[in-house]
């Protein structure tokens, strides 16, 4: 097999004959059919048709059978939309039996992104411009209907790598993603084969302060370290390039004469004591993969180099967003300190910025977390940087969450808590219904369960489409998505008025109305005067601020069950949820619900209900 590579640029170029894609982290492969027969190929010609089957199930399904093409992509498994798991990769490549990779494929799909057709239809596409190929790619997909962009629970795991023809709207991606880098494509260039200016790839790999603890004069390799949180010295991997000859010379003096020669080992030992600066792609455990050295530190206290710096590095802050006290503790009852609720947030990003987007940002903030009091802020502070965006509500101006820079700025200030209002600040409708189920504590969170699913009931008999969200307190929230700009609050209030006095009327053991809770008795609170302008809701994927750190997690219905156990929503298991079974709010965004709707408000009005 004969490869088109980018070459490395610490700069991207500029001007409009460059189109821009996201870096992947993944297995390069040529995805390739010819006369009935599939193949997929790695970079070292090696056939993986039989390690990744979810691939080939997609291309037999899609595509003709006596279709040849030659594509080539990355095989990858997805951490989120724009970044992916490379190490997670390389245990499913290592899978021999069927039964395991079988096994694999039900856990967690792979997926092929393809980003250059080679040969369509038996044409060799090879001599034509790059921007040509794309197009043909492109053309291919949407005839086909496969995704046009990487989604990655997505059914066909066939999908198109698009481009950007904007260097500042990928650099945004690349940053929201936390990607490995941006490859740089010369749009009217040919396929060539070997290393190439026409492609070049620009990573964003991870900067961090270590120690020199070791070489090995056999293969060059210097041994790193840093110090744990006893004191203890952690290796952390090795490193031979990025060394001008010089500072290698430099480095091996130093060594050679500071530290002791191991004729066990035949290697040099050192102290920690020379402090480098190091870049590497992904960790697993404490290995750095593909280190390479950056510059001395001379000047770098050696205590400095150690592991809450690396935690730090891997949250990959925007430099706009400082990180400040990232050992402080939040919770009394928890281990939880700040660094883990900033990487939370830092991973979740993707997935909760749709439901921020345009919405007037109520928090609560905790300045010494747990442990001191909390305060609500609505207004935007008068020393809130730039990137932050506002808009006036009535007599106030609220943050608007619209990009990554805010939301990390936010966590950072200890806004662990996140209300949305029902409606975006720029139109006058509602964009969802939202029923609140409250239950007196929580020891009775199985009312809530039983008043969700007794809802969804109400909403299945008039074919509305709903969702379930745990509160991350002691409920449930259900929503019946909307079309924008479609339906005010006098609509929406027909609604959730008349299936409040529906279920209560039908439920009466169940459900309440009653406002005063010394009043409710042992029934599940169904919030209606909740549901109203100018009224707010936790947010999804939002922290709460109580005794156990939960978070405010969207649900698939087919999880609300007696076995659904409100203390598994942590902070570690729904970033580990989102990986293995996506956002279930994600469809909600293309969900109308308008004809069903307009029955039903006709009905209300009709008193048919």
């Amino acid at each position: 097999m004969r490869w088109m590579k980018p070459t490395r640029t610490k700069k991207l170029p500029k001007g409009a004959d460059w189109h821009f894609e996201l870096k992947y982290d993944g297995h390069r492969a040529l995805l390739s059919s010819k006369n009935g027969n599939i193949y997929l190929y790695s970079k070292g010609g090696h056939l993986l048709h039989e390690k990744f089957p979810e691939i080939i199930a997609t291309f037999e399904h899609y595509f003709p059978r006596n279709m040849t093409c030659e594509l080539d992509g990355e095989i990858v498994l997805f951490e989120n939309e724009g970044r992916a798991d490379f190490y997670a990769l390389q245990r499913r490549q290592r899978l021999r039996s069927r039964e395991s990779i079988q096994e694999a494929v039900k856990e967690r799909k792979a997926c092929f992104l393809a980003f250059d057709a080679l040969t369509l239809y038996e044409e060799n596409l090879r001599t034509l411009p790059w921007k040509k190929r794309k197009e043909s790619l492109t053309t291919l997909f949407q005839q086909y209907e496969l995704p046009l962009s990487p989604t990655p629970f997505a059914e066909p795991r066939i999908q198109l790598l698009p481009s950007e023809d904007n260097v500042e709207r990928i650099l945004k991606k690349n940053n929201m993603y936390r990607g490995e880098g941006i490859v740089a494509k010369r749009t009217n260039a040919p396929h060539e084969y070997g290393r190439t200016e026409n492609s070049l790839k620009w990573k964003t790999p991870f900067s961090l302060a270590c120690l020199v603890t070791g070489f090995d004069p056999s293969n060059d390799y210097f041994d790193l370290s840093i110090f744990d949180d006893k004191g203890n010295v952690l290796p952390i991997g090795k490193c031979a390039h990025g060394f001008s000859q010089d500072e290698k010379v430099a480095l091996v003096a130093m060594i050679k004469k500071n530290g002791n020669w191991d004729d066990k080992k035949q290697r040099y030992t050192i102290a920690p004591s020379i402090a480098v600066e190091v870049t590497y792609t992904t960790r697993k455990n404490s290995e750095l993969r593909e280190a390479r050295f950056s510059r001395f530190l001379f000047d770098l206290p050696r205590e400095e180099c150690n592991v809450q710096r690396l935690q730090v590095t891997e949250l990959r802050f925007p430099d706009t967003v400082s990180i400040t006290n990232p050992d402080k503790p939040l919770w009394e009852t928890s281990t939880v300190k700040k660094i883990d609720f900033l990487r939370y947030v830092r991973h979740i990003v993707p997935t909760v910025l749709p439901y921020l987007k345009y919405r007037p940002l109520t928090v609560i903030r905790y300045p010494h977390g747990m442990f001191g009091e909390a305060f609500f802020q609505k207004e935007c502070p008068e020393y809130a940087p730039e990137f932050v965006q506002t808009a006036a509500v009535e007599d106030k101006r609220y943050i608007l969450v619209q990009n990554t820079e805010t939301l990390l700025w936010l966590a950072n200030q200890l806004a662990i808590e996140w209300h949305i209002p029902f409606s975006r600040y720029n139109t006058d409708y509602v964009d969802e219904i939202v029923f609140d189920l409250d239950p007196p504590d929580a020891t009775y969170f199985d009312l809530a369960i039983e008043g969700s699913l007794s809802l969804k009931e109400l909403c299945d008999s008039f074919d509305l489409a709903s969702y379930v969200k745990f509160s991350g307190n002691k409920g449930l929230q259900v929503y019946i998505p909307l079309p924008e700009n479609t339906y005010t609050w006098s609509d929406t209030a027909l609604v959730t008025e008349t299936f409040g006095a529906f279920l209560t009327s039908r439920h009466p053991s169940l459900f309440t109305l009653e406002r005063m809770k010394k009043k409710r008795g042992k029934k599940l609170y169904i919030d209606v005067p909740q549901h109203r302008k100018g009224k707010t809701i936790i947010a999804p994927y939002s922290l709460r601020g109580n005794a156990t750190p939960l978070v405010a997690c969207p649900l698939y219905w087919e999880e609300v069950n007696d076995t659904l156990d409100r203390t598994m929503f942590t902070m570690e298991h729904v970033m580990e949820r989102l990986v293995y079974k996506g956002c279930p709010f994600a469809s909600m965004r293309a969900v109308d619900n308008k004809k069903e709707m307009d029955a039903l408000i006709e009905m209300i009005k009709e008193k048919k209900v």
